[in-house]
């Protein structure tokens, strides 16, 4: 089950402020809620989920530059940022946008 609507997680978020503006051709904000995970040139769909010790482990459906595949998400809260672990890779951190 997503998580509810509430969830901090929620939201518009990037590495840094050039990032939320979106204007940079490599980096563009991540856009969370409780069933998509969207950035300017990819997508994912929540398929499942849960929460652990204020970790929402996600199993999603993604979609991106010609691929489609199922992708291994978490986000997890540290203070006011967002850490993103994608698929095993170093974890990313984010910062709410504006």
């Amino acid at each position: 089950m997503p998580a509810s609507a509430a969830e901090p997680f929620d939201g518009r978020w990037a590495p840094d402020a050039q990032a939320c503006i979106g204007e940079s051709a490599v980096a563009s904000p991540l856009v969370v809620n409780s069933f998509t995970l969207q950035w300017r040139d990819a997508a994912c769909v929540v398929r499942t989920s849960y929460r652990v010790r204020g970790a929402w482990h996600i199993g999603a459906r993604c979609w991106g530059e010609g691929v489609v595949s199922n992708v291994p998400i978490t986000l997890r809260m540290r203070g006011e940022q967002l850490l993103l672990d994608w698929a095993g890779a170093p974890a990313e951190e984010l910062r709410r946008c504006p």
